[in-house]
């Protein structure tokens, strides 16, 4: 990618994660984003539609980021090190970007927000599930059946945990998640 087109994308990326902070995505203009970054309007609309498409870029790119640190992590040799990682990198941005999540969880963009997430955050334990059950894992379920479910139930709780203004302390909540994905891969692969 052209280095001027990856400027501006960081410009316009780490701009709209100030202005998140700031306010709901809904009050969000594409001018107020632009003269922010510092990006002319045209060239904006020379890659977005729309800030609707800015923002699933915006999330892919954050996903895209989650998915580099996770390829690089050394301690992933187990699948349930793979997954014990993902929760660990997810509630790690939770803690770091806490005014932005209460930001989203005040607009009417959470649901396009959760889709978006969840359609990553699926595809990428479904690639991770194939590649053990071709590496000789033993599968409770079809792989797509079982990413789905990870995938709801995480989210879920998380949305939970975080609507409900933390009912429990943040490593607990992690500590609880991880305990129940760990008893869901030990009974199938030990027995």
């Amino acid at each position: 990618m052209d280095l001027r087109i990856q400027k501006t994308y960081m410009a316009l990326t780490s701009t709209f994660f100030e202005l998140l902070e700031e306010k709901r995505f809904e009050d969000i203009t594409v001018n107020e984003l632009c003269k922010r970054a510092m990006v002319r309007r045209a060239t904006f609309y020379k890659h977005f539609g729309d800030k609707y498409e800015f923002f699933t870029f915006f999330i892919r790119e954050i996903q895209e980021e989650f998915d580099r640190e996770i390829a690089d992590s050394p301690d992933i040799n187990t699948p349930i090190d793979f997954y014990i990682n993902i929760v660990h990198r997810v509630m790690r941005f939770m803690k770091e970007k806490d005014k932005l999540l209460q930001s989203l969880l005040k607009s009417d963009c959470l649901p396009a927000l959760l889709r978006i997430l969840s359609e990553q955050v699926e595809f990428d334990i479904l690639q991770k599930l194939k590649t053990d059950a071709e590496n000789g894992h033993k599968l409770i379920a079809d792989p797509e059946v079982m990413a789905h479910f990870f995938t709801g139930a995480i989210l879920e709780t998380l949305q939970w945990w975080l609507t409900q203004k933390k009912p429990l302390p943040q490593e607990r909540i992690e500590e609880q998640i991880l305990s129940m994905m760990r008893a869901v891969y030990m009974s199938v692969n030990v027995g």
